[in-house]
């Protein structure tokens, strides 16, 4: 939103911390263009909390990610029991 600001971080952080600056400002942008009476404040609390949400949607997401985990944990279980069946059978 044709601001600068420095940001303290270590070279590794850097190239992240451009990413989100890069990510908050086209959200702002996109605020902006859908209601040019917001003031820059009142933009930034906005692309803030569609950002919040979209972290927690994806926190979510994750947390289903963790049911397959476990499906695939026992499937694995059962490939092993299968094959030590095969290797006692072979044996």
């Amino acid at each position: 939103m044709q601001r600068e600001f420095t940001i303290a971080c270590s070279d590794e952080e850097a190239p992240g911390v451009m990413k989100a600056a890069e990510y908050l400002n086209e959200q702002m942008r996109q605020i902006v263009e859908n209601n040019q009476a917001l003031g820059a404040d009142r933009c930034a609390i906005m692309a803030a909390l569609n950002i919040s949400h979209e972290l927690l949607v994806a926190r979510e997401n994750i947390g289903d990610d963790s049911e397959v985990n476990d499906r695939l944990d026992k499937l694995h279980d059962q490939i092993d029991d299968a094959m030590d069946a095969i290797r006692q059978v072979a044996i």
